[in-house]
């Protein structure tokens, strides 16, 4: 469930917090006060599309939060595996928005992205807005709702046949792509003068290495000599470093003697003798180098070489053997194309039939849940008043493979008696669309594991007593579910285990938002307006004391 939402600088929001409790909740106030605001608020949490226009004016960033109790299921386990986020049994979902419209994301305090909330957020709620009504009309998304319904039995299954379909759609790509490729004699001398140029130079990176030091030491073996002799000369002659420091430590030998000087001494033939050992170190590794031109024009034959390469196929001889291999593959190919594309023809057949399997096994699993889908909306619609209305799932095997199988699903309705069957947008009106979006919002959550439902004012176009069987409907899902409502309906408002009321305030300067949790006296003030607008009657306080003792 949603605990807590925290709200800053959002819109005309300057600081709000509303804690959540179990049950159903509602969510009332004038038109323009804000109810939308905080459903837009809960969207980014879910991973909806930040803008700069979000940032209350004057402010640098916008801060919601929301804390959310989860109960740890094995499919949201897997989703948290796969973010690599700990599935704990709560979850604080953070976004800043700052002011040039750039956002950051933390889930439990580490950062995260709008792609992770929209992979995790479905796990913990759902919200059912007017606009998700709308999505009735695209037959796109009936699969998606029987799919929701049948999901206990589904869902392995339909896991296994994405993986299978993906691999079905890889190996018909690349069937179309060697088909498509130019497979000419031309290339095909092409590619094997390519791989001969790269089979000439078949040296590895650390090789390359070697060669590049020797060429450096071969082009600088001049300036190498005179530093050499320069050096040999400083430390060897009747003047140099070494003969002075070797007549310096005859000078010293004699207080050896001495304790206090026995180890200052030895310090000091230790030093020249190491010294003696590292000019000829120096020197010895001079001599072992000789200018050779052959060498010296060979090194630079197959460094350019390299480097043509390089520039050609690859910044690295491990990305050039790389190339090289995929040369090979090419030239096989096409030397035997015709084997080639057989052997891929055959491999696609075969993964056809094993994606199809599973199709036609989801297949029949929608054709099974579809009757039982269409008993519980029509007991949900006979409840909410359209007691002669058919709600029918057509369902067609489709000829082709497609991201969710080989299943066509379409919903169609007859609102009265004798009226054909037909498409919803054809023959419902706006307020029986929204009536049979929640006979089937309902029925599907009997069977999801989501703790929190936001209904967003779906009762437009509704009244009387089928408002009020709206509003009993929300109660009854919240005894399994909590459920917050925004409504403009007092007879659902009054069903509400708890009323948070948002108000307007305009100053000279601003204009912000607040809510607030009302008691009992004030739901019965706040129900009275919403019976009879801001002119208070004893009457509509009579008729809200009443809805609420209903």
């Amino acid at each position: 469930m949603l605990k807590s939402l925290y709200v800053s600088s959002f819109v005309i929001i300057d600081k709000m917090k509303i804690d959540f409790q179990e049950g159903m909740s509602v969510i009332t106030g004038e038109t323009g006060a804000g109810k939308s605001i905080v459903i837009d608020a809960i969207g980014q949490l879910c991973g909806n599309r930040s803008s700069a226009s979000f940032v209350k004016k004057g402010c640098s960033e916008a801060v919601i939060e929301g804390v959310f109790d989860v109960t740890v299921t094995p499919q949201l386990e897997a989703i948290c595996q796969q973010l690599h986020i700990e599935a704990d049994d709560e979850f604080i979902i953070t976004k800043n928005i700052q002011s040039n419209g750039k956002s950051q994301v933390k889930i439990n305090y580490q950062s995260s992205t709008h792609n992770a909330l929209k992979l995790l957020m479905p796990y913990l709620i759902d919200i059912h807005s007017q606009f998700e009504t709308q999505k009735l009309f695209a037959q796109k998304n009936h699969i998606l709702l029987l799919d929701e319904y049948a999901k206990d039995e589904l869902q392995d299954l339909f896991l296994d046949y994405q993986t299978q379909f993906q691999q079905y759609k890889d190996i018909q790509q690349h069937l179309n792509q060697t088909i498509q490729e130019d497979m000419s004699d031309e290339q095909l001398d092409f590619l094997k003068s390519q791989l001969k140029e790269i089979e000439e130079v078949s040296y590895t990176d650390d090789e390359i290495d070697r060669f590049e030091e020797e060429l450096k030491i071969l082009q600088n073996y001049e300036k190498m000599n005179a530093c050499i002799q320069n050096f040999e000369q400083l430390m060897n002659n009747g003047q140099g470093v070494l003969p002075k420091l070797k007549e310096a430590t005859y000078e010293i030998q004699s207080l050896s003697s001495y304790q206090e000087f026995e180890e200052p001494v030895e310090s000091i033939q230790n030093l020249y003798y190491n010294l003696l050992d590292i000019t000829e170190n120096i020197l010895d590794t001079y001599r072992s180098f000789h200018f050779d031109e052959y060498r010296f024009n060979e090194l630079q034959d197959i460094l350019f070489k390299v480097n043509r390469l390089k520039r050609k196929y690859g910044f690295t001889m491990q990305n050039i053997q790389e190339y090289h291999d995929e040369l090979i593959q090419k030239i096989q190919t096409i030397e035997n194309r015709e084997e080639y594309i057989l052997q891929l023809q055959n491999k696609l057949q075969q993964q056809e039939k094993k994606t199809k399997d599973i199709a036609m096994q989801m297949h029949h699993i929608r054709k099974k849940y579809a009757k039982k889908f269409e008993a519980d909306i029509h007991q949900e619609l006979q409840d909410l008043y359209l007691d002669k209305a058919i709600f029918k799932v057509q369902i067609k095997e489709s000829l082709m493979l497609q991201p969710l199988g080989c299943t066509d699903v379409q919903f169609m309705v007859s609102i009265n008696q004798g009226q054909d069957l037909s498409l919803l947008n054809e023959t419902a009106s706006g307020g029986e669309i929204s009536r049979i979006m929640l006979a089937i919002k309902t029925t599907i959550l009997e069977y999801n594991s989501i703790d929190t439902i936001i209904f967003d004012e779906i009762d437009t176009g509704v009244s009387g007593k089928v408002a009020t069987k709206i509003g009993e409907k929300m109660k009854k899902t919240a005894l399994k579910k909590q459920v917050i409502c925004i409504t403009h309906l007092p007879q659902v408002a009054a069903l509400a285990d708890y009323h948070y009321c948002i108000e307007k305030k305009s100053t000279d300067d601003e204009t912000i938002t607040s809510i607030h949790l009302l008691d009992s006296n004030q739901k019965i003030i706040e129900i009275a307006k919403m019976l009879s607008g801001e002119t208070m009657t004893q009457e509509a306080i009579a008729n809200a004391k009443k809805l609420l003792d209903a």
